[in-house]
């Protein structure tokens, strides 16, 4: 399948722009402490939680790679991004993660797009959510 450009014309507010489910695993939490040179107890051992957790950012790249996954990228320009921890991810939980365009706005000649990573634990309980905000290349977009 050839994949759109992500470009202001293949985006939409409301959008859903790719869904996925994966399981967090001891390697992931191990590769992603070792990169952060951040060692807790907790991600190795028991926690209050019921077992090991993943550290709180753990899926701080996924929304871009399910917007890979989805269209044709060429880097992104961030400008913004907040996330909002509702519980920790377990060490072997399979969670469901949905990537939405939020909103697309023009403002002092540039788009925008603010998408947003929704993260569900095995039971549909929220573990995360974020929000990115990046420049958008315009190409046919008018203020307004």
């Amino acid at each position: 399948m050839d994949k759109p450009d992500f470009v202001w014309e293949n985006l939409s507010a409301g959008m859903v722009v790719g869904e996925r489910e994966i399981t967090v695993t001891a390697e992931m939490v191990a590769e992603h402490c070792g990169a952060l040179g951040a060692d807790r107890a907790w991600y190795r051992e028991e926690s209050p939680f019921g077992g090991p957790i993943a550290p709180p950012m753990i899926f701080i790249n996924d929304l871009l790679a399910i917007y890979d996954e989805n269209f044709r990228r060429f880097g992104t320009i961030h400008a913004k991004l907040a996330y909002r921890f509702h519980r920790p991810a377990r060490v072997g939980e399979r969670v469901h993660q949905r990537v939405t365009v939020k909103d697309l706005y023009v403002r002092r000649g540039k788009g925008w797009i603010v998408s947003e990573l929704l993260v569900r634990g095995e039971g549909g309980d929220v573990v995360c959510t974020s929000l990115h905000t990046s420049v958008l290349s315009l190409t046919r977009a008018r203020e307004g």
